[in-house]
Parts: structure tokens; sequence; C-alpha cells
């Protein structure tokens, strides 16, 4: 009875821990999502020949770690060698084809310059001569208008002048009568005879001023008349001045060939020097350096090899920048985000625990991607679950010592919260 009761204990205990631990892997699979379908990548810099040549030298081994810059195959650089030589000496004879063209400028070059110079001075004095003319016109013609308003100014004056002499004349002439006849006093006549004498003299005055200003007008304008003579010589001087420019530069017209002729040989020293750059680029072509800094993989070349362009050679791995492609199923990513915890063990390292972070989730399944996508609108559609690749970056350190390479299997386990 002892015997039974102690079985029926021990189950009920194998029953308890059963539950607890059953309970304790339903929660952490409900806060955690894996997937055995997940590889390791990394940046692969495929390595190819520029130009064509024969292989005599390969400057690493299989898997060998190399930096960005190193060599790693060398091309026979002879023929290379010879185009550089054959364009340095197309460069010496571009050159000296130049300074040929240059000095054949005719040695006229200076002093037409100096007549162009001369001629073109002259002209300049010429325009400035017609300026300062026609500033002299232009003054005296203004002055002209001022003594001609002036002159009507007086004209309005004198007139005046004769109305006030008439007015008095006609009133000196009445009160006149009346002194004869006795009905005025000798005083009151005194007064107009005044008046009278007064606009006399108010009038001559005024004539004067009349005078004087027709003849300031005509002093004016005999001042107009010569500043237009000076102005008639200045732009004579002018047409003088640019006629003669116009011959200094019609006999400057052999330098503008001369100097075409030294563009082009300057031109044909630039194709040169440019050949001779192009040239010295494909003799450092022959030395094939490493891209980035890496491992070698995928070395295809091998000493005396010809090669051609675009051919490639080897591989160059960036062991030191790699990350995972984990192929979550569609229903595992609900509640994966960005910037999550991820805990990554390796295959090929047992009990090597890695961590890291969910960088980015592919915005399409890889059936979506692939060569051949699948063509669902048909009649036999069978409904399968698609995997999203989901990238997961490693955190500073984890890949320190280069454990990790392209195409190795991990099984990521991602925390949801």
């Amino acid at each position: 009875m002892s015997r039974r009761r102690l079985l029926l204990a021990l189950l009920g205990v194998v029953v308890l821990v059963a539950g607890v631990y059953g309970v304790r892997v339903w929660r952490y699979w409900d806060r955690h999502v894996s997937t055995d379908d997940a590889f390791v990548e990394a940046p692969v810099s495929p390595v190819s020949a520029r130009l064509r040549g024969t292989v005599i030298g390969v400057l690493v081994r299989d898997n060998a770690e190399v930096k960005a810059g190193d060599p790693l195959v060398r091309l026979d650089p002879r023929d290379l060698e010879v185009k550089v030589e054959q364009a340095r000496a197309a460069l010496v004879s571009a050159r000296s084809r130049l300074q040929m063209a240059a000095a054949g400028v005719p040695m006229t070059d200076e002093t037409t310059r100096s007549q162009v110079a001369i001629a073109d001075a002259g002209a300049a004095r010429a325009a400035l001569g017609i300026d300062a003319a026609q500033r002299g016109v232009d003054e005296r013609q203004s002055r002209v208008r001022a003594r001609r308003a002036a002159v009507q100014g007086a004209q309005a004056d004198v007139t005046a002048r004769e109305a006030d002499h008439e007015r008095a004349r006609l009133d000196r002439g009445r009160l006149r009568e009346l002194l004869e006849r006795g009905l005025i006093a000798r005083q009151e006549f005194d007064h107009a005879d005044a008046a009278f004498k007064s606009t006399a003299a108010a009038l001559d005055a005024a004539r004067q001023r009349l005078d004087f200003t027709r003849a300031e007008v005509a002093q004016a304008e005999a001042e107009v008349a010569n500043q237009e003579v000076v102005l008639a010589q200045a732009r004579r001087q002018r047409e003088e001045a640019e006629a003669t420019l116009r011959h200094a530069r019609s006999r400057r017209g052999e330098v503008p060939v001369r100097s075409a002729e030294a563009a082009t040989a300057e031109a044909q020293m630039a194709e040169a020097r440019a050949a001779l750059r192009e040239a010295e680029l494909n003799l450092e072509y022959a030395t094939i350096t490493a891209p980035v800094a890496g491992r070698v993989t995928r070395r295809t070349v091998e000493v005396g090899q010809v090669v051609q362009p675009g051919q490639p050679l080897l591989a160059v791995v960036d062991v030191g920048n790699v990350w995972v492609v984990a192929n979550y199923k569609e229903t595992q990513l609900t509640h994966v985000r960005p910037g999550q915890r991820v805990s990554i063990s390796v295959d090929t390292h047992p009990g090597l625990l890695l961590r890291g972070r969910v960088d980015s989730v592919q915005s399409g399944t890889g059936s979506r991607f692939s060569l051949l996508p699948a063509e669902n609108a048909s009649g036999n559609f069978v409904k399968v679950v698609q995997r999203i690749p989901v990238k997961l970056v490693l955190e500073p350190g984890q890949n320190g010592h280069a454990l990790l390479v392209p195409g190795m299997s991990v099984i990521p386990v991602i925390e949801l919260r």
C-alpha cells in the first residue's frame, strides 16, 4: 500500500514539474520568435581586371587577409610601358609645335598693338572733346534761353511803363485844362506833371534794360554758334581718329591667324598630355589592388593566364562587417520591430551566443523577389505560409575574431518584449 502511495506521489511530482516546465516554455516562446532558416551575410567585393594582359604574379593566397590598397595581382607591364614612352614622346613633339607656333607670330604684333592703342586713345580723347563741346553748347543754349526769357520780361516791363506813362500824360492834360479855367489849384497840376515825368523816366529805364537784354541774347547766340563750330571740329577729329583706329586694326589681320595656329598647337599638347595620363593610368592598372580590407576568396587567377577587361579574378570578403538574414514566417512577424534585441547561436561554434538587434524587415516576401515568382492567379492555388527576410546586425565587438563568415547557418531568437 505504501509503495502505491509512493508511486502516486512520484507521478504527481513529475506531472507538477512537467506542468511548471511547460508553462515556462510557453511563456518564453510567447515572448520570443526563432527560426533555423537564417544565414550570415557580408559585403563581397569582386576584383576584376581593367585591361587585357598576361598575369605575371599572384601576390595573395586563398583566404589571406588583405588591407585596402594591397597589391593582389600583377599583369605584364611591358606593353603598357612602351605606350607610356610613346605618349611622352608625343607630348614633347606637341610642346615643340606649340613653341614654334607661338614664336611664329609676326613682329608687327607689337607695333600694330601700339598703333591700335594710340588710335584708340585718340578716339577716346576725341569722344571726350565731343562731350565737352556738347556740354558747352548745351550750357550756352541754356544761357540763350535764360536771356530770351529776360527779354520777354523786359518787354513786358516796357509795355507796363508805356501804359503808366500814357495814363500820366492824359491825367496831366486834363488837369492843365482845369488849371487854365481856374477850377483846381496849381499844386494838383504840379503833382500830375511830376508823375508824368517820373513815368517817362521809368519808361526810358525799362527800354534801356530791354536793349541790354537783347544785346546779351545776341552775345549768347554768338557764343552758341562758336561752340557749335568747336563741336563740329571735335566730331571731325573723332572721325579721323576712328579712321586711324580702323586702319591699325586692319593691319592685325594676320595676328589672329597665327594665334589660331598657336591655339591649335596648345589643344594638341593638351590632347597629348591626356593620352600620357591615360597610358600612365593603364600602367597603374597593371597592378590590381584590393578595393576593401578583408579576406581573399574565390580566387581563379593563375600566373600565365591572359585576362580580359571585367573578367573576375577573385573576391574580397569584408568579414569585419557581417550581418544575418533570417527568413521568418509571416505569422511570426506580428510584433517584430526594428531595434529589438536578438540572441544568435552559430552552428559552427556550439555554445557561442552573440548579441544583436533587428535592423529592418524586407518589404516583400522571399518568393516575391525570387527569379521565378509564384503565379497565384491559377486554379491550383494552395496557401503556403510565406517567409519574409529580416536583417539582423551584431552589436559592436561581437565578431571581433571574425568567427562569422558569409553563408554560415545561425539560429536567431528575437525578444519581442
